[in-house]
């Protein structure tokens, strides 16, 4: 019987998110199942494009229409499984977002086709009457046996398709399938040893030498050989020909080997990891809730991770262990890796797309079993996944900012319920949403209130800034902070620094006239860079020389105020004189292996202080700092974001935790100009249930999470008048499809407005929220589907863009 098939068409377009039709013919239907990678024709020109099978049809549909047969299968198995396919379905309703999006984070990056035309000579056709350019044309093809691509006839494109016309050529459409996959061959003895007559006249001087070089070795590499030997690729051949030699291939799997190396150290739980232990491995295969471990910085919350995982690979079973980017440091990848060698794989953005691909194909065939990685390992493609981890979950790098914009918590929890994975997420700040969540009932709550190593928290002592400018400090540094960095250095202790805002100067300014240097592409002041004397867009990388005067005014009173990382090097340097200092943001780890190198010689004490922004904050563990600097609690306090109160407090908490960690007193000092406010006061007692108090009720007060879901829509484009036109016929068609459902309030929708930075790499930007109050999510969302993707070639104009965000971390 004659197989249909549904398959998605990789192509971005929102015009081609559906399923297709495609007739299987009879050769190749036995190769074609579900989730295979496929090739079709697509269009009126039947460019062959890549698809994926998402469903094998039982009988023709019923209709008259002619389908178009596929082209070929591509993969021996097929690449994505049925829990993956129906992750797919899910992901893209509930993030209102394409097929494509989402089946590109399951797709290997190393696998893609290669499509162009061929030109082919007809010979049977007459070749009389031929012009000049045509005849050139012609004998060209001739000399290449009768085909070349199109693409090597630039300059003669209308020609080649008048030869077409005339029946003189053909032009089709080719493909390659390419994997990025590398193998290594290696040579062995053909002969027995016994039975080779090195003394052979058939043998020429560089074939004899090979062949003694291989008469006690087994598989030695190609490419070693050759450069150790100094003989060509064609001796090689003469000696496979002549049957002295046999070559094979072997896969090579590329793997990025970092420099960083921690010690082994044999790991004795205290009675509140063991009970963590127990509690996750007793209900592993029985309970469906998954598991909150709420323990304080310091607490051994990796330990007890390193435990679960153990007996859930006693159990055969693989484990992917989820880290922010930002925690992905060498120390953490280095502890997973002395404990489970081999088996460890490590998935991140700073991988190759090769060494990406080749983590892929180890997960595949099961040489790793587990997972260290940032948001995107979640979808690495185990057989037998048997749990989850997610370290720090309460942080927002695992809300992707991209299509699709999905939340890897949300996702974990689809996958451990659907598959029988066991989920375990950890943190010392959990975010309020989701303890909101444990505190009624929908989690497994477990709370490490200790440190591993049995110390006290490190105290925290606040410095009052307004206090130190009363008192003529006009440095970043309190006078306390600057006493505390001494007393650390005298006592050969290190120190961090924290600051999370890179560069030397926040902007700059002219006093005369009060102009900012702004962005050319963003409505966004530079950041002031220093050392090339630039100033720096850090939303879409524009860059320009500052000028010695104002560029509106003329005058010389130009200069940058604020304080960035730089600065902060700066000044500590002209303090502390002969002081050694390393600089951790992202200026500095922009090259591959940079923030190794620059931990490295921190742990190797090659510097006294550390300074660095967010990515300081977590997963880092150096016995020898007992100093933490936290210049400046007002920054990420005075955002416009409502969630900027909950990410002060955790990232005070964190970062204090990164003193103190082995057996030596830790000390935080934290600067700010707010010391009555809740975010600090609760942070300095590392009272997070009384914080969680204090922030629930403000959340309640003003109907934000967990209370209410927010959807954000945000139009954007060029030019400003067009995209405003744009969003109020977003809000106009919402509105009037409401209507038509009987809803007559609208006080759930929010705008249109102009988006708080509101233009951002040329292109303006405004937006509508969208709160579900008396209104269902799923009918809301089903709304705004309609109007923003279904029907987008109605609603807006060409040149507009449009991002769907459920429930964003900023609404920047």
């Amino acid at each position: 019987m004659i197989k249909y098939v549904n398959v998605v068409i990789m192509n971005k377009s929102v015009y081609t998110d559906n399923l297709f039709t495609y007739k299987v013919q009879k050769e190749l239907e036995d190769y074609v199942s579900l989730g295979h990678r496929i090739l079709v024709p697509f269009g009126i020109s039947n460019k062959p494009l890549e698809a994926f099978v998402f469903e094998i049809l039982d009988e023709k549909p019923k209709d008259d229409i002619k389908y178009k047969n596929i082209i070929d299968v591509l993969d021996e198995k097929p690449i994505l499984t049925q829990d993956k396919l129906e992750l797919i379905n899910w992901m893209r309703n509930r993030y209102i977002c394409t097929y494509v999006d989402c089946i590109n984070l399951m797709y290997p990056k190393g696998y893609r086709v290669e499509k162009y035309k061929v030109v082919y000579l007809n010979y049977e056709s007459s070749l009389d009457n031929l012009n000049k350019s045509q005849n050139e044309i012609v004998e060209k093809l001739k000399l290449s046996k009768g085909k070349l691509k199109l693409n090597k006839f630039t300059k003669n494109i209308a020609t080649i398709y008048n030869l077409k016309e005339k029946g003189v050529l053909d032009i089709k459409w080719e493909y390659s399938s390419l994997k990025n996959e590398k193998k290594i061959s290696y040579l062995n003895l053909e002969i027995d040893k016994s039975e080779l007559d090195l003394d052979s006249k058939r043998l020429g001087k560089k074939q004899k030498l090979v062949l003694e070089y291989l008469i006690d070795k087994k598989d030695v590499a190609l490419d070693d050989l050759l450069n150790k030997l100094d003989v060509s690729r064609q001796t090689i051949k003469t000696l496979i020909e002549k049957n002295y030699v046999k070559i094979h291939e072997e896969d090579y799997f590329r793997e990025y080997n970092g420099i960083y190396d921690t010690k082994n150290k044999d790991i004795i739980l205290n009675d509140e990891q063991n009970y963590a232990v127990n509690k996750i491995i007793s209900g592993m295969f029985t309970e469906k809730k998954p598991y909150m471990i709420h323990g304080v910085t310091g607490s051994g919350k990796t330990e007890v991770y390193i435990k679960v995982i153990e007996y859930v690979l006693s159990q055969g079973l693989d484990c992917i262990v989820l880290v922010p980017e930002i925690s992905l440091t060498p120390q953490t990848i280095s502890r997973f890796r002395n404990k489970f060698s081999d088996i460890v794989g490590v998935f991140h953005s700073q991988l190759s797309d090769g060494e990406r691909h080749d983590v892929y194909r180890k997960v595949e065939n099961g040489s790793i079993r587990v997972l260290v990685g940032a948001r995107s390992a979640l979808f690495a493609p185990f057989k037998n996944l048997g749990l989850i981890i997610i370290d720090e979950f309460h942080e927002s790098s695992y809300k992707s900012d991209k299509n699709p914009k999905f939340d890897t918590l949300e996702v974990s929890k689809y996958m451990a319920i659907k598959n029988n994975i066991s989920l375990v997420v950890g943190s010392a700040t959990p975010s309020i949403d989701e303890y909101y969540k444990a505190k009624n009932g929908l989690y497994n709550l477990i709370k490490i209130n200790k440190r591993a190593n049995k110390f006290p928290l490190p105290e925290i002592e606040v410095v009052d800034m307004k206090e130190e400018l009363n008192h003529g400090n006009l440095s970043i540094f309190s006078n306390k902070l600057k006493y505390e960095i001494k007393n650390a250095l005298d006592n050969n202790n290190q120190i961090i620094l924290f600051l999370n805002r890179r560069g030397y100067s926040n902007f700059v300014f002219c006093r005369s006239c009060n102009h900012i240097i702004k962005c050319n592409n963003c409505d966004i002041s530079l950041t002031y860079h220093k050392k090339d004397n630039v100033g720096i867009c850090h939303y879409c990388g524009y860059q320009t020389k500052i000028p010695t005067k104002c560029p509106e005014c003329d005058s010389i009173y130009l200069k940058p105020f604020g304080v960035g990382t730089q600065k902060i090097e700066e000044e500590i340097k002209s303090i502390f004189e002969g002081i050694k200092v390393l600089r951790l943001d992202k200026d500095t780890t922009s090259k591959k292996g940079s923030s190794e190198e620059i931990l490295n010689k921190f742990k190797n004490r090659e510097a006294d202080v550390l300074i660095g922004t967010q990515m300081l904050s977590k997963g880092l563990d150096f016995e020898d700092v007992t100093l933490v600097g936290i210049l400046s609690a007002d920054a990420i306090l005075k955002s416009p974001n409502f969630k900027s109160i909950e990410n002060t407090f955790q990232l005070i908490t964190q970062v204090s935790g990164r003193a103190g960690r082995a057996s030596k007193k830790g000390k935080v000092v934290l600067q700010t100009y707010d010391t009555n406010h809740y975010a600090i006061t609760r942070a300095v007692d590392y009272d997070y249930e009384n914080f969680y108090n204090d922030e629930i009720k403000i959340r309640k007060a003003f109907d934000y999470s967990p209370f209410r879901n927010i959807m954000r829509v945000v139009v954007s484009g060029e030019n400003e008048n067009l995209v405003k036109k744009n969003i109020n016929s977003l809000h106009k068609s919402i509105v009037y499809l409401l209507n038509k459902r009987g809803i007559e309030k609208f006080d759930f929708i929010l705008g249109p407005t102009e988006c708080v930075i509101n233009k951002i790499n040329q292109n303006y930007r405004y937006q509508i929220l969208f709160k579900d109050e008396n209104i269902e999510i799923n009918f809301l969302k089903g709304i705004i589907k309609y109007v923003c993707i279904t029907k987008k070639d109605i609603v807006f104009d060409k040149n507009i863009n449009v991002s769907i965000d459920i429930n964003p971390n900023s609404l920047l």
